[in-house]
């Protein structure tokens, strides 16, 4: 399971106990997506996020840092979150990704995902991650008609990377994603929950 973290969903002195909550009851990845704030701000937040763990958790849970390049390059964070377009325009600056860390990416369509594969190949980079989304109708793309299970059921066959469904994703529809999916990602559904072990475990039906 994935965790997006978004500190406009909680309290704020909810907001790192939520994480660490989260992390011990069995999230293994985090994606601190808060978009709005700095690069220095979002270093402050993933050391803090980092330092609350125990050892033995921190080993297991990757945190991402999403589209903040300075933060991904100035911390020991596991890796960075790209939209698309982002990723492709860092390549054509030339920019390196550390080889080291992972890269996750954020597509929409399966031509992005055919795409991706050949920009991959002729690169020789590799892709920890993949988000296909949205899935399933969200409050975070109010207006905007979801993919549903076709853009998992169709990139199957695409790609190896790791595809993590996105979008709308809770206890009632878990099972159904992950027919066709290799992981799943959730904001809303942990950020706002008043359960957090509950709502955890509720996922955990598969």
């Amino acid at each position: 399971m994935y965790l997006i973290t978004n500190r406009n969903l909680c309290d704020k002195e909810e907001y790192f106990e939520r994480i660490k909550e989260a992390c011990l009851c069995g999230v293994e990845n985090i994606i601190i997506r808060e978009k709005d704030l700095s690069d220095e701000e979002v270093e402050i937040i993933y050391e803090k996020i980092s330092k609350s763990l125990p050892k033995n958790i921190r080993k297991r849970t990757s945190i991402l840092i999403n589209s903040k390049m300075k933060a991904y390059e100035k911390t020991d964070c596991d890796g960075i979150h790209l939209p698309y377009w982002l990723f492709k325009e860092k390549l054509k600056e030339g920019y390196k990704f550390d080889e080291k860390k992972q890269i996750g990416l954020s597509l929409h369509s399966t031509e992005e995902v055919v795409e991706m594969e050949e920009i991959c190949k002729n690169k020789g980079i590799k892709i920890s991650y993949i988000t296909l989304s949205h899935i399933y109708e969200t409050k975070c793309k109010k207006g905007l008609k979801p993919k549903g299970l076709d853009i998992l059921k169709n990139s199957g066959n695409l790609t190896k990377v790791k595809r993590v469904a996105l979008g709308g994703i809770d206890s009632k529809n878990v099972s159904e994603v992950l027919k066709y999916a290799d992981d799943f990602a959730v904001m809303s559904l942990i950020m706002k929950s008043n359960n957090i072990k509950e709502t955890i475990d509720e996922m955990k039906i598969y």
